[in-house]
C-alpha cells in the first residue's frame, strides 16, 4: 500500500487551525475560512505525520526515519528536515494551493506556516 505524496512539509510549529487562518489574515465564518479551512485540513488534519507514525508503528521494523520514509514512501529528506518536530505527508492538495493553478496560493502559504514557526521559535528563546 502506498500513498501518492504531493507535498513534504516538514516544521516544528504545532499546528492550531485559529492561528494559521489568523496569520493568513482570514477572518473566522467566512469564505476565506472554507477556502483556506480547508488548506489546513489538507496539511495538517487529513495528512500524514511520517514522525508520529513511524515512531509509533515501524520503529522496530526500519533502522531509521529516513530508511522508513525512502522505502514506504519513496521520498528522500535533508538532515535539516528529518530533524524537524514533525514531518506531514500531504496525500491531497485543495485547488487553492493545486500547482497546476497558475495563480496557485502554495508559496504564500509555506511562507505563512515558515513566518509562523519563526515566531514560536523567537517565543521560545
Amino acid at each position: 500500500m502506498s500513498d501518492k505524496v504531493e507535498l513534504v512539509l516538514p516544521t516544528s510549529w504545532e499546528p492550531e487551525r485559529k492561528e494559521f487562518l489568523a496569520a493568513l489574515g482570514i477572518s473566522r465564518g467566512g469564505l476565506g475560512e472554507q477556502f483556506f479551512g480547508n488548506v489546513y485540513d489538507a496539511l495538517f488534519v487529513s495528512s500524514i505525520e511520517v514522525k508520529g507514525e513511524f515512531k509509533k508503528y515501524y520503529s522496530v521494523e526500519y533502522a531509521n526515519l529516513a530508511e522508513y520514509l525512502e522505502i514506504r514512501y519513496g521520498k528522500s529528506l535533508s538532515e535539516e528536515d528529518l530533524e524537524a518536530d514533525r514531518v506531514f505527508l500531504v496525500t491531497w492538495l485543495p485547488q487553492v494551493i493545486e500547482d497546476m493553478y497558475e495563480d496557485n496560493k502554495l508559496n504564500t502559504i509555506l511562507e505563512c506556516i515558515k513566518k509562523i514557526e519563526e515566531a514560536q521559535n523567537e517565543d521560545q528563546i
